[in-house]
């Protein structure tokens, strides 16, 4: 096993100029990002009033780079990567080579867990980047840079970043889910892209397309599947992370019907941990009965 997810590892990073522009880029454009601002602010004293007018903590700084994989934006990034990582796997006829030497539903696990080990790995850098220099400009700008480390406090840091890096972790998993489903359909990049693109924006507008279902059918209430799709419970944990209470989302479905919809940080979880384990499921089940040697 270890050797396999090796393996799909080194598949992965290999595609050099995929992984660059679509994930290593997040590290990198922080990196210099904090480079060209150290810069103004070192030469210019306006520039170290208007970047920091009031201090900010490290805790803070770290957790927030990792609502970049969870916003829709973000988990079209990461869509399209996925996308090439599972439809490239037909396209480039690569899984002739290895499906006969290893278990199908194996090797599908392990291409799960690769990606999302490589998404969360160039995060964790990017955190990394990110924190250090914003502790870096606070230093130029001569603002403090709490909070102090104590016990308490690296435990409910450790608390939030864990479940941050968990969360950006689940959204590469549901995102290679829909790419590993388009990639079956039309065995080609591009193909794997569009369909994976198509479902994420459907479901990201699929609250007013039940608004009006509602209204048209006279079942206002309909808007509430609207709390059991990926995007929706994405923003919920993430606001609780980021601000301990849940997001609240509203739907105006007539004059009469106004639903605002506020759901537990355990709920998500549970809804997200069914999507994940239904789109690998459902990619294990169809994987095993494709012929890909068509």
């Amino acid at each position: 096993m270890i050797n396999l997810f090796r393996a799909e590892w080194v598949k992965i990073a290999g595609n050099r100029w995929v992984a660059g522009c679509l994930v290593w880029i997040f590290p990198v454009g922080a990196l210099a990002f904090m480079l060209v601002v150290g810069v103004i602010m070192a030469l210019s004293s306006t520039a170290r009033e208007q970047f920091f007018d009031a201090p900010t903590q490290w805790t803070e700084q770290a957790v927030a780079v990792w609502n970049i994989p969870n916003n829709p934006l973000g988990r079209l990034v990461l869509l399209g990567f996925t996308a090439v990582v599972f439809a490239g796997e037909y396209q480039w006829q690569t899984w002739k080579n290895v499906v006969p030497r290893n278990r199908r539903s194996l090797l599908i696990v392990i291409k799960f867990l690769a990606l999302g080990a490589f998404i969360v790995t160039a995060f964790v850098l990017m955190s990394i980047l990110w924190t250090v220099g914003t502790g870096v400009l606070s230093r130029i700008a001569g603002m403090p840079y709490g909070p102090t480390l104590t016990g308490d406090v690296l435990a409910d840091f450790a608390g939030d970043y864990a479940l941050a890096a968990a969360l950006a972790f689940t959204s590469t998993i549901i995102a290679a889910g829909y790419a590993a489903l388009a990639g079956m359909l039309t065995r080609s990049i591009l193909g794997g892209v569009l369909v994976g693109f198509a479902i994420t924006f459907v479901e990201n507008l699929l609250a007013p397309v039940l608004a009006l279902i509602g209204l048209l059918l006279d079942i206002p209430r309909i808007v509430h599947l609207y709390r059991l799709t990926p995007g929706y419970n994405l923003l919920n944990v993430s606001s609780w992370i980021n601000s301990d209470k849940a997001i609240e989302w509203t739907i105006q479905v007539s004059d009469k019907a106004r639903y605002t919809m506020t759901d537990s940080l355990a709920f998500s979880i549970f809804v997200l941990a069914a999507w994940v384990v239904g789109l690998v499921g459902l990619t294990i089940f169809l994987f095993r009965r494709q012929d890909i040697a068509s």
